[in-house]
């Protein structure tokens, strides 16, 4: 797919709206998921990605090296998350945007305790202040090196990975102030 995104970022360059839709497309998903897990908001993750794709329509012919467009992408996306996580602190459930999570035992106690978790997690990542939430959602969830992050985030290698030590210590802490009895498994 990745010959396939730089064509289709070329041919975006040039104005082909259907290029622009099918990226639009193949990016939305993850785009929205980002959006939403460094904003923690369902409205506002939406708002993120569609000025996002606004912005990158608009500053389509700046985009010098196709290759390069997913991290230009991410880039957009982080910046215009933490300008609205500057201008709102509304938060909602991460069940709103990810649903319900599927039983993966037939236990009934096994689904209880692992949505807990999952629950105390989204919470606790919603804890964390926007860059050290950002570096944490690319670098997990995203699945994207330190050098990349800091490449997206505009800083120094060290930042990124200073912000990552720093949000999993929070998480650490946040996580087992809430352990509600499960244990050390219930912990990072």
């Amino acid at each position: 797919m990745e010959r396939e995104t730089e064509e289709l970022v070329r041919r975006m360059k040039e104005g082909d709206q259907e290029a622009f839709d099918q990226l639009v497309r193949y990016y939305y998903e993850k785009t929205l998921r980002m959006a939403y897990l460094i904003s923690g908001n369902e409205a506002d993750s939406q708002d993120i990605v569609q000025e996002t794709f606004v912005i990158c329509y608009l500053n389509r012919k700046k985009i010098q090296d196709p290759a390069c467009f997913e991290r230009w992408l991410f880039k957009t996306l982080t910046r215009e998350a933490w300008r609205v996580c500057r201008k709102s602190r509304r938060e909602q459930p991460a069940e709103e945007i990810f649903g319900e999570q599927e039983p993966q035992s037939p236990s009934v106690l096994e689904t209880v305790i692992q949505d807990s978790r999952n629950r105390q997690l989204y919470q606790a990542i919603r804890e964390l202040p926007p860059k050290q939430r950002t570096a944490l959602v690319l670098y997990y969830f995203n699945g994207m090196g330190t050098k990349e992050i800091a490449k997206v985030c505009g800083c120094l290698e060290g930042t990124v990975k200073s912000r990552l030590h720093t949000a999993r210590s929070r998480l650490r802490l946040l996580l087992k102030e809430n352990s509600d009895g499960f244990g050390k498994e219930a912990l990072l």
